[in-house]
Protein backbone atom coordinates (compact mmCIF):
# COMPACT_ATOMS: atom_id res chain seq x y z
CA UNK A 1 0.00 0.00 0.00
CA UNK A 2 2.45 2.22 -0.16
CA UNK A 3 2.01 5.55 -1.53
CA UNK A 4 4.74 8.15 -0.92
CA UNK A 5 4.89 11.45 1.44
CA UNK A 6 6.00 13.53 -1.88
CA UNK A 7 2.57 12.17 -3.22
CA UNK A 8 0.58 14.15 -0.55
CA UNK A 9 2.16 17.87 -1.56
CA UNK A 10 1.85 17.11 -5.79
CA UNK A 11 -2.10 16.28 -5.87
CA UNK A 12 -2.25 16.58 -9.62
CA UNK A 13 -3.97 13.52 -11.04
CA UNK A 14 -1.78 12.64 -13.35
CA UNK A 15 1.45 13.35 -11.77
CA UNK A 16 4.40 11.56 -13.39
CA UNK A 17 6.41 8.77 -11.48
CA UNK A 18 9.74 10.35 -10.78
CA UNK A 19 10.83 7.22 -12.58
CA UNK A 20 8.89 7.54 -15.79
CA UNK A 21 10.95 7.44 -19.22
CA UNK A 22 9.74 9.45 -22.30
CA UNK A 23 9.43 7.00 -25.40
CA UNK A 24 7.64 9.27 -27.57
CA UNK A 25 7.80 13.17 -27.93
CA UNK A 26 6.90 15.03 -31.13
CA UNK A 27 4.17 18.07 -31.67
CA UNK A 28 2.73 18.30 -28.29
CA UNK A 29 2.47 14.58 -28.11
CA UNK A 30 4.05 12.52 -25.09
CA UNK A 31 3.90 9.33 -23.63
CA UNK A 32 5.79 8.07 -20.59
CA UNK A 33 5.96 4.32 -19.34
CA UNK A 34 7.00 3.66 -15.37
CA UNK A 35 6.79 0.48 -13.19
CA UNK A 36 7.81 -1.42 -10.58
CA UNK A 37 8.98 -4.55 -9.74
CA UNK A 38 8.57 -6.77 -5.85
CA UNK A 39 8.68 -9.59 -3.79
CA UNK A 40 7.21 -10.23 -0.66
CA UNK A 41 7.32 -12.97 1.95
CA UNK A 42 5.71 -13.15 5.18
CA UNK A 43 2.31 -14.06 6.96
CA UNK A 44 0.73 -11.17 5.44
CA UNK A 45 -2.58 -11.70 4.86
CA UNK A 46 -5.32 -13.74 6.97
CA UNK A 47 -7.11 -17.19 6.21
CA UNK A 48 -10.15 -16.43 7.83
CA UNK A 49 -11.30 -13.49 9.98
CA UNK A 50 -8.91 -14.34 12.51
CA UNK A 51 -5.94 -16.32 11.79
CA UNK A 52 -3.41 -15.47 9.60
CA UNK A 53 -1.69 -17.06 6.51
CA UNK A 54 1.20 -19.44 7.12
CA UNK A 55 4.61 -18.19 5.98
CA UNK A 56 4.33 -17.47 1.60
CA UNK A 57 5.65 -15.32 -1.00
CA UNK A 58 3.89 -13.02 -3.46
CA UNK A 59 5.48 -11.63 -6.54
CA UNK A 60 3.82 -9.26 -8.47
CA UNK A 61 4.60 -6.36 -11.04
CA UNK A 62 3.05 -3.04 -11.92
CA UNK A 63 3.38 -1.21 -15.46
CA UNK A 64 1.85 2.33 -16.30
CA UNK A 65 1.91 4.38 -19.20
CA UNK A 66 0.69 8.35 -19.16
CA UNK A 67 -0.04 9.98 -21.88
CA UNK A 68 -0.53 13.30 -23.05
CA UNK A 69 -1.16 15.38 -25.91
CA UNK A 70 -1.11 19.64 -26.39
CA UNK A 71 -4.81 20.81 -28.40
CA UNK A 72 -3.32 24.30 -27.30
CA UNK A 73 -1.68 26.68 -24.81
CA UNK A 74 -4.48 25.60 -22.13
CA UNK A 75 -5.84 22.63 -23.41
CA UNK A 76 -4.74 18.93 -23.09
CA UNK A 77 -5.62 15.59 -23.81
CA UNK A 78 -4.78 13.09 -21.24
CA UNK A 79 -4.75 9.45 -20.37
CA UNK A 80 -3.30 6.96 -17.89
CA UNK A 81 -3.27 2.95 -18.04
CA UNK A 82 -1.56 1.45 -15.08
CA UNK A 83 -1.60 -2.79 -14.66
CA UNK A 84 -0.84 -4.96 -11.74
CA UNK A 85 0.56 -8.65 -12.45
CA UNK A 86 0.02 -11.18 -9.67
CA UNK A 87 2.07 -14.07 -10.59
CA UNK A 88 2.17 -17.47 -8.49
CA UNK A 89 1.72 -20.33 -10.58
CA UNK A 90 1.54 -22.59 -7.05
CA UNK A 91 -0.17 -20.24 -4.79
CA UNK A 92 -3.09 -20.95 -2.52
CA UNK A 93 -5.32 -19.76 -4.91
CA UNK A 94 -4.20 -21.67 -8.28
CA UNK A 95 -4.06 -18.42 -9.99
CA UNK A 96 -2.51 -15.78 -11.61
CA UNK A 97 -3.94 -12.00 -12.12
CA UNK A 98 -3.89 -9.38 -14.03
CA UNK A 99 -6.00 -6.17 -12.45
CA UNK A 100 -6.56 -3.15 -13.93
CA UNK A 101 -5.24 -0.26 -11.22
CA UNK A 102 -5.73 3.13 -13.48
CA UNK A 103 -7.57 3.48 -17.10
CA UNK A 104 -8.68 6.77 -17.67
CA UNK A 105 -8.96 9.75 -20.23
CA UNK A 106 -9.81 12.79 -20.16
CA UNK A 107 -8.36 17.08 -20.37
CA UNK A 108 -6.18 18.96 -18.18
CA UNK A 109 -6.96 23.01 -18.42
CA UNK A 110 -4.51 25.66 -17.57
CA UNK A 111 -2.69 23.51 -16.06
CA UNK A 112 -5.07 23.14 -12.89
CA UNK A 113 -7.87 21.76 -13.68
CA UNK A 114 -8.44 17.80 -14.88
CA UNK A 115 -11.66 16.39 -15.87
CA UNK A 116 -10.89 12.74 -16.48
CA UNK A 117 -13.67 9.43 -17.47
CA UNK A 118 -12.70 5.85 -16.24
CA UNK A 119 -11.81 3.90 -13.10
CA UNK A 120 -9.50 6.73 -11.59
CA UNK A 121 -8.12 7.66 -8.01
CA UNK A 122 -11.70 8.19 -5.55
CA UNK A 123 -11.76 12.04 -4.27
CA UNK A 124 -11.99 10.27 -0.75
CA UNK A 125 -8.29 9.27 -1.05
CA UNK A 126 -7.16 12.49 -0.74
CA UNK A 127 -6.84 11.92 2.99
CA UNK A 128 -6.85 8.17 3.37
CA UNK A 129 -3.31 8.52 1.39
CA UNK A 130 -1.99 10.40 4.15
CA UNK A 131 -2.03 7.20 6.02
CA UNK A 132 -1.68 5.05 3.37
CA UNK A 133 2.26 5.28 3.15
CA UNK A 134 3.21 1.32 4.43
CA UNK A 135 4.66 -1.19 2.03
CA UNK A 136 2.62 -4.19 3.05
CA UNK A 137 0.23 -3.13 6.05
CA UNK A 138 -1.67 0.40 6.88
CA UNK A 139 -4.35 2.23 6.71
CA UNK A 140 -6.69 0.03 8.66
CA UNK A 141 -9.08 2.28 9.50
CA UNK A 142 -10.06 2.26 5.30
CA UNK A 143 -9.24 -0.89 3.88
CA UNK A 144 -10.11 -2.73 6.88
CA UNK A 145 -13.02 -1.25 7.83
CA UNK A 146 -16.54 -2.03 6.27
CA UNK A 147 -14.29 -3.11 3.31
CA UNK A 148 -16.91 -0.79 0.95
CA UNK A 149 -14.72 2.27 0.36
CA UNK A 150 -11.93 1.81 -2.01
CA UNK A 151 -9.16 4.31 -3.37
CA UNK A 152 -10.28 3.50 -6.88
CA UNK A 153 -13.13 3.11 -8.58
CA UNK A 154 -14.74 2.52 -12.02
CA UNK A 155 -16.52 3.72 -14.36
CA UNK A 156 -16.25 7.26 -12.46
CA UNK A 157 -16.63 10.72 -13.92
CA UNK A 158 -14.19 13.40 -11.61
CA UNK A 159 -12.78 16.92 -11.60
CA UNK A 160 -9.92 18.36 -9.43
CA UNK A 161 -8.59 21.46 -9.26
CA UNK A 162 -4.97 21.86 -7.45
CA UNK A 163 -2.99 25.25 -7.59
CA UNK A 164 -0.85 27.06 -5.08
CA UNK A 165 -1.39 24.47 -2.01
CA UNK A 166 -5.42 23.80 -2.43
CA UNK A 167 -6.60 20.43 -3.78
CA UNK A 168 -10.30 19.78 -4.44
CA UNK A 169 -11.96 17.14 -5.76
CA UNK A 170 -15.50 15.86 -7.22
CA UNK A 171 -16.94 12.72 -8.92
CA UNK A 172 -19.78 10.72 -9.64
CA UNK A 173 -19.66 7.00 -10.37
CA UNK A 174 -22.09 4.44 -12.07
CA UNK A 175 -21.86 0.35 -10.65
CA UNK A 176 -21.84 -2.24 -13.75
CA UNK A 177 -24.31 -4.14 -11.43
CA UNK A 178 -26.86 -1.84 -12.30
CA UNK A 179 -26.83 -2.19 -15.79
CA UNK A 180 -29.37 -5.00 -15.04
CA UNK A 181 -32.99 -4.66 -14.22
CA UNK A 182 -33.87 -5.03 -10.61
CA UNK A 183 -29.91 -4.58 -8.97
CA UNK A 184 -29.98 -5.21 -5.96
CA UNK A 185 -26.02 -4.71 -5.24
CA UNK A 186 -24.83 -1.19 -5.46
CA UNK A 187 -26.07 1.46 -8.42
CA UNK A 188 -23.46 4.34 -7.95
CA UNK A 189 -21.41 6.51 -5.48
CA UNK A 190 -20.16 10.48 -5.33
CA UNK A 191 -17.54 11.89 -3.46
CA UNK A 192 -16.13 15.46 -2.72
CA UNK A 193 -13.00 16.30 -1.23
CA UNK A 194 -11.26 19.08 0.32
CA UNK A 195 -7.54 19.77 1.20
CA UNK A 196 -4.90 22.58 1.78
CA UNK A 197 -1.13 22.80 2.47
CA UNK A 198 0.63 25.73 4.01
CA UNK A 199 4.44 26.62 2.84
CA UNK A 200 5.13 25.48 6.09
CA UNK A 201 4.46 21.78 5.51
CA UNK A 202 1.40 21.54 7.55
CA UNK A 203 -1.79 20.19 5.58
CA UNK A 204 -5.87 19.84 6.32
CA UNK A 205 -8.03 17.87 3.91
CA UNK A 206 -11.48 16.39 4.19
CA UNK A 207 -13.65 13.98 2.42
CA UNK A 208 -17.01 12.89 2.43
CA UNK A 209 -18.89 9.61 0.04
CA UNK A 210 -22.21 8.34 -0.37
CA UNK A 211 -22.43 4.86 -1.75
CA UNK A 212 -26.38 3.86 -2.90
CA UNK A 213 -26.82 0.25 -2.61
CA UNK A 214 -30.26 -2.04 -3.78
CA UNK A 215 -31.65 -4.20 -0.83
CA UNK A 216 -28.94 -6.75 -1.42
CA UNK A 217 -31.32 -9.44 -1.37
CA UNK A 218 -33.26 -8.23 2.16
CA UNK A 219 -37.00 -7.29 2.70
CA UNK A 220 -36.23 -3.57 4.35
CA UNK A 221 -35.26 -1.44 1.95
CA UNK A 222 -32.49 -0.55 0.32
CA UNK A 223 -28.96 -0.02 2.12
CA UNK A 224 -27.08 3.58 1.78
CA UNK A 225 -23.40 3.95 2.91
CA UNK A 226 -21.91 7.30 4.39
CA UNK A 227 -18.16 7.68 4.95
CA UNK A 228 -16.52 11.08 6.26
CA UNK A 229 -12.57 11.44 7.10
CA UNK A 230 -10.98 14.33 8.35
CA UNK A 231 -7.29 14.76 8.87
CA UNK A 232 -4.21 16.91 9.47
CA UNK A 233 -0.75 16.54 8.38
CA UNK A 234 2.78 17.77 9.03
CA UNK A 235 5.96 17.36 7.15
CA UNK A 236 9.35 18.91 8.67
CA UNK A 237 13.11 17.69 6.86
CA UNK A 238 13.24 14.19 7.86
CA UNK A 239 9.73 13.84 9.94
CA UNK A 240 6.27 13.16 8.85
CA UNK A 241 3.35 12.89 10.94
CA UNK A 242 -0.58 12.80 10.25
CA UNK A 243 -3.95 12.27 12.77
CA UNK A 244 -7.45 11.47 11.00
CA UNK A 245 -11.03 10.42 12.41
CA UNK A 246 -13.46 8.73 10.31
CA UNK A 247 -16.97 7.77 10.35
CA UNK A 248 -19.09 5.02 8.07
CA UNK A 249 -22.33 4.36 8.69
CA UNK A 250 -24.33 1.95 6.47
CA UNK A 251 -27.99 1.33 6.92
CA UNK A 252 -31.24 1.00 5.38
CA UNK A 253 -34.95 1.17 6.98
CA UNK A 254 -34.30 -1.48 9.47
CA UNK A 255 -30.64 -2.03 9.57
CA UNK A 256 -27.74 -0.20 10.63
CA UNK A 257 -23.63 -0.73 11.34
CA UNK A 258 -21.53 2.55 12.41
CA UNK A 259 -17.98 2.76 12.65
CA UNK A 260 -15.67 5.11 13.93
CA UNK A 261 -12.27 5.12 13.95
CA UNK A 262 -8.97 7.34 14.72
CA UNK A 263 -5.39 6.64 12.81
CA UNK A 264 -2.55 8.21 13.85
CA UNK A 265 0.61 7.82 11.37
CA UNK A 266 4.62 9.14 11.59
CA UNK A 267 7.66 8.62 9.68
CA UNK A 268 11.34 9.60 10.23
CA UNK A 269 13.92 9.63 7.31
CA UNK A 270 17.54 9.63 7.80
CA UNK A 271 20.00 9.09 5.27
CA UNK A 272 18.77 5.77 3.35
CA UNK A 273 16.59 4.43 6.38
CA UNK A 274 12.73 5.31 7.22
CA UNK A 275 11.52 4.00 10.28
CA UNK A 276 7.43 4.07 10.40
CA UNK A 277 4.94 3.56 13.12
CA UNK A 278 1.10 3.34 12.54
CA UNK A 279 -2.00 3.33 15.55
CA UNK A 280 -5.45 2.23 14.07
CA UNK A 281 -8.07 1.81 16.20
CA UNK A 282 -12.16 1.33 14.88
CA UNK A 283 -14.95 0.91 17.37
CA UNK A 284 -18.36 -0.58 15.10
CA UNK A 285 -21.64 -0.17 17.07
CA UNK A 286 -24.61 -3.18 15.45
CA UNK A 287 -28.11 -1.33 15.89
CA UNK A 288 -29.61 -3.84 18.69
CA UNK A 289 -26.16 -5.54 19.19
CA UNK A 290 -23.90 -3.90 21.06
CA UNK A 291 -20.21 -2.23 19.99
CA UNK A 292 -16.90 -4.08 20.12
CA UNK A 293 -12.94 -3.27 19.10
CA UNK A 294 -13.05 -4.06 15.40
CA UNK A 295 -9.32 -2.36 14.81
CA UNK A 296 -7.14 -2.11 17.69
CA UNK A 297 -3.86 -2.50 15.90
CA UNK A 298 -0.23 -0.85 15.61
CA UNK A 299 2.15 -1.29 12.30
CA UNK A 300 5.88 -0.74 12.63
CA UNK A 301 8.09 -0.73 9.92
CA UNK A 302 10.89 -0.09 8.57
CA UNK A 303 12.49 0.63 5.20
CA UNK A 304 16.59 0.86 3.72
CA UNK A 305 16.80 2.15 0.39
CA UNK A 306 19.33 1.02 -1.70
CA UNK A 307 19.07 3.38 -4.88
CA UNK A 308 16.66 5.80 -5.30
CA UNK A 309 14.99 3.33 -7.60
CA UNK A 310 15.60 0.32 -5.08
CA UNK A 311 13.89 -0.90 -1.35
CA UNK A 312 14.49 -3.40 0.95
CA UNK A 313 11.49 -3.35 4.00
CA UNK A 314 10.33 -5.11 7.00
CA UNK A 315 6.62 -4.84 8.98
CA UNK A 316 5.03 -6.12 11.92
CA UNK A 317 1.33 -5.47 12.39
CA UNK A 318 0.53 -6.14 16.18
CA UNK A 319 -3.61 -6.75 16.51
CA UNK A 320 -5.56 -6.55 19.80
CA UNK A 321 -8.60 -6.23 18.58
CA UNK A 322 -12.10 -7.93 20.07
CA UNK A 323 -12.05 -10.05 16.77
CA UNK A 324 -8.77 -11.95 17.98
CA UNK A 325 -6.85 -11.43 15.23
CA UNK A 326 -3.56 -13.37 14.51
CA UNK A 327 -0.27 -11.00 13.96
CA UNK A 328 1.66 -10.42 10.95
CA UNK A 329 4.39 -9.69 9.17
CA UNK A 330 5.98 -9.19 5.66
CA UNK A 331 9.62 -8.66 4.35
CA UNK A 332 9.95 -7.65 0.81
CA UNK A 333 12.24 -6.07 -2.38
CA UNK A 334 10.95 -3.27 -4.87
CA UNK A 335 12.34 -1.99 -7.69
CA UNK A 336 10.81 0.99 -9.62
CA UNK A 337 11.64 2.45 -13.12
Amino acid sequence: MKKTILALTIPALFATSASAVTVYSDEGAQVDIYGRIQYEAGEMKFQNGQKSNDFGGEGEARLGVNVKYMLNNDVDLIGKLEWQVTAEADDATGSDSIDTRYAWAGFRFMDTTELTFGRSQDPYALVVYHHDIFNVFGAQTTYGSLGLVDDKVDDQIRVSYANNGLDLRAAYAFADDNKIDGNENKENQWSVAAGYTLPMGLGFGAAYEQQNYGNMGGLNGDYDLDAWIVGVNYTLDGFYAAVAYTQQQFENNANEVETNGVEVTGTYNVDAWTLLAQYSYEETDLKGAGDFDSIDAWTLGVQYDLTSKAKLYAEYEINDDDLNRDDRYGLGIQYNF
